[in-house]
């Protein structure tokens, strides 16, 4: 009798641990909000099986970065910036899910991403299936998209959807000071390579430097050997001494050449009044593939309000050139416009006399 009871309590707790795990499955002891998903459930698992990234808004807005032989391209043909890439690669790797979204949130979320948020669509190289570890029919396909909305109340975490999953979390990105959806730019200009040059000291063939404002101080260099130059002087006529410390460290500098932000506002008839007005110098560099790269450089100048010291009001308006910022332009894109910085080409910039040795008496 005793045995019968015990195998009775037995069975009788089993068929509730059974029906327990039966209602569970299938979400009616806990509703589907009661069960987080895996915390990682939103990060990518490999980088480097990354080859595209569409970024789009609700505007019509968009981007496209795709892999191309170790390098990201914006649009498929205009290099982009590969540090902005690389940064969105970690993000994706490391996007953790903090909490789901408040329950009396969950409304005005997903109403917020209906109508504001940015879609990110990942493609990756992956099977259509593996068996025991073994991929089959790998290719190209979409493998996460993306909804990312505003940020949380402290800023430091976005709502998000991760499509296949019912509804938004707010996720966040480990040590990252800020909300992420920002680093998901739609806009081109965000995603462009600055580099205006590229080229190694030894793949350096020749470089000319022309100043319109003093021309006696224009010059060229020519490559003479391995780790050689020749030095011209406006006149063509070749220079026998010159101070090669400083020429070296001038050439050296082309590997990486950046221009600071490309202009997207300026009308089409203030671009052409620079153009014709304030062209002062032209870098033409040739590679030693024989492709030449042709910067021309404009002066900036500014509009200073001069205050009339009685009164505090603006007496009058002066013009005066920047001292820290030109214009930039090279000849095969003449539909950019470039804001660059004096002291980043401090040593492009300095004229014919400054490479040359000081005579000591």
């Amino acid at each position: 009798m005793k045995k019968n009871k015990i195998t009775i309590i037995i069975a009788s707790v089993l068929i509730l641990l059974s029906l327990f795990i039966v209602l569970y499955k299938n979400e009616i002891i806990f509703s589907n909000r009661d069960k987080l998903p895996s915390s990682d459930a939103f990060a990518i698992q490999d980088s480097s099986k990354v080859t595209k990234i569409f970024i789009a808004d609700m505007h019509g807005n968009n981007v496209l970065l795709t892999k191309k032989g170790g390098l990201w391209m914006l649009q498929d043909t205009i290099p982009a910036l590969q540090y902005n890439v690389k940064s969105v690669l970690g993000t994706l790797l490391n996007l953790t899910i903090r909490q789901s979204v408040p329950e009396n949130a969950l409304g005005n979320v997903n109403k917020a991403l209906a109508v504001g948020a940015t879609k990110v669509e990942i493609y990756e190289i992956a099977p259509k299936f593996s068996i025991f570890g073994i991929d089959f029919f790998k290719k190209e396909r979409k493998t996460k998209t993306y909804y990312f909305g505003s940020a949380t109340q402290d800023n430091l975490a976005s709502y998000a959807y991760l499509e296949g999953m019912k509804e938004p979390y707010i996720i966040y990105r480990p040590g990252f000071r800020g909300f992420i959806t920002p680093q998901f730019s739609q806009f081109e200009a965000d995603w462009r390579s600055h580099v205006l040059f590229n080229t190694k000291f030894t793949r350096i063939e020749s470089v000319e430097f022309i100043d319109y404002i003093n021309p006696e101080e224009s010059f060229t260099v020519v490559k003479n050997g391995p780790r050689s130059f020749d030095m011209y002087n406006w006149q063509q006529e070749k220079v026998n001494a010159y101070d090669t410390t400083k020429l070296f460290d001038m050439l050296t500098e082309f590997r990486e050449k950046n221009y600071q932000s490309l202009i997207q506002n300026m009308s089409d008839a203030e671009k052409d009044s620079i153009i014709k007005q304030n062209l002062f110098k032209t870098i033409k560099l040739k590679n030693t593939d024989g492709r030449t790269t042709t910067l021309n450089l404009y002066k900036m100048v500014d509009e200073v309000q001069i205050v009339d010291e009685d009164s505090d009001l603006v007496d009058q308006i002066q013009e005066e050139i920047n001292r820290d910022k030109c214009y930039g332009m090279l000849t095969d894109k003449p539909n950019e416009f470039y804001i660059i910085q004096y002291f980043h080409f401090d040593r492009q910039l300095q004229p014919f006399s400054y490479f040359l040795k000081k005579r000591i008496n």
